[in-house]
């Protein structure tokens, strides 16, 4: 089965490579850190201290590795810590949010070679992977050397369950490699058990996305308000192919517009969002650029592009009201965690299968509104607007949903430090 993996995988990667090659090109030369993608991952000098490595793929997981490394390190001061990740949009958040005693380098390509040399150079004493990170040959080149491997925040949608399904047989093996899975929720913890996983190595401890710092201060903020011009700001995070033209459908049925702040989710997707919005007439000013919003209020902006990375938090400061993006097409949906902890309300489409626990959750507390077209989010944002009082009161409710829901982090540190006690007294493989 490895052998028949590896060979669909390589020759995925013949046919991706040339693809991702050009696009870096496109995309005024983004470093590939092809090298650490074939192995060569080199987190640091030797040091005689025992490694760590946690793995977060992109931009979403890079808070779950953030939030997770600051309980492990008070458990395990001994170790070193290494965080990989497999897009050039998480390693440039990593790379900015994580302290520097975390070394960031790129997860290599799940096959014998890549995956062999990046073991041997990395020597980890423990391996943590985040969320639905599990790839075969790197969990059974793993426990060929004795390497425990936990799963943390750990989720299966109901499209992978589907899909996992029907390579159960394969499924089992790969999450018996497994020494810990942590899961999100209860129904994660019955779908990954009902996929193979050994019930007595499964846990539910919550989702660590919760466990989130204070939102930081936006540092256009002062940009951003002169736009808004005293409007209500609106803010899309996180948004997905298709979606922007649903959003500005809804938002120019709006009676009095507020503000629309667009955060498309991939940064090779942010000129093509600002064609859009300048193609249907709108006045646009990007964060990426230097220029002053209009002061006449018959020129006031229409669109405000967050094309940066590592910024929605503190954007959230600033709005009104925010919608989850990923959620009026159909690709999960995108968390409304970060915006919750703002004390912003949140609106989302019918696709929020990433999330559906915290968005239930939501929907109970009245700090979550589910609609599913345009025309009923154009409602539910003029509702929201006109009824600023209510709007208010459930951006505090929230606000308090997140600080009571906290605690994950910790509890998932323990249970992962646990799996390895030589790191915690120091010992144990070193790069």
């Amino acid at each position: 089965m490895y052998f028949f993996y590896s060979v669909l995988f390589g020759l995925a990667l013949f046919v991706v490579l040339p693809m991702y090659l050009i696009r870096s090109r496109i995309r005024r030369g983004e470093p590939l850190h092809l090298k650490q993608r074939f192995g060569i991952v080199r987190p640091g000098p030797p040091s005689g201290r025992p490694f760590l490595w946690i793995h977060a793929v992109s931009v979403g997981e890079i808070g779950v590795a953030r939030n997770l490394l600051n309980e492990l390190r008070l458990l395990l001061p001994g170790a070193r810590f290494g965080v990989s990740v497999s897009t050039a949009a998480g390693r440039d958040l990593a790379e900015r949010t994580l302290d520097q005693d975390a070394a960031v380098f790129a997860f290599p390509f799940d096959l014998a070679r890549p995956v062999e040399k990046a073991l041997s150079e990395a020597r980890p004493g423990l391996i943590v992977l985040t969320e639905t990170e599990l790839w075969p040959l790197f969990l059974e080149r793993a426990a060929r050397r004795g390497i425990p491997v936990a799963l943390v925040n750990g989720r299966v949608s109901e499209g992978s369950f589907r899909r996992y399904l029907l390579v159960r047989g394969f499924f089992a093996r790969t999450l018996a490699r497994l020494s810990l899975l942590v899961m999100q929720s209860a129904e994660d913890a019955r779908r990954v058990e009902a996929l193979g996983a050994p019930a007595e190595r499964v846990r539910v401890l919550g989702n660590l996305k919760y466990d989130l710092p204070a939102p930081p201060f936006f540092t256009d903020a002062e940009r951003l308000r002169a736009a808004a011009g005293g409007r209500p700001v609106l803010v899309a995070g996180s948004t997905g192919e298709g979606e922007e033209a649903l959003l500005l459908d809804a938002w120019g049925r709006l009676p009095r517009r507020p503000l629309l702040v667009l955060a498309p989710r991939r940064p090779e997707r942010f000129d093509e969002v600002a064609r859009l919005a300048e193609a249907r007439g709108l006045r646009l000013l990007r964060r990426s650029t230097q220029d002053p919003p209009p002061t006449t209020p018959d020129s006031s902006i229409d669109v405000y592009l967050l094309d940066s990375i590592g910024e929605l938090a503190g954007v959230y400061r600033e709005a009104t009201l925010a919608f989850a993006g990923g959620s009026l097409v159909a690709t999960g949906g995108q968390s409304p965690i970060e915006a919750w902890a703002a004390g912003v309300p949140v609106l989302c489409g019918p696709h929020m299968e990433n999330f559906r626990e915290a968005a239930a959750r939501g929907e109970t507390l009245g700090i979550l509104r589910r609609v599913a077209t345009p025309e009923e989010l154009a409602h539910a944002i003029a509702g929201s607007l006109e009824d600023a009082s209510v709007t208010g009161r459930r951006g505090s409710d929230a606000a308090r949903f997140v600080s009571e829901s906290r605690g994950a982090a910790a509890s998932t540190a323990r249970a992962v430090a646990a799996l390895a006690p030589a790191l915690a007294a120091g010992r144990g493989s070193a790069p």
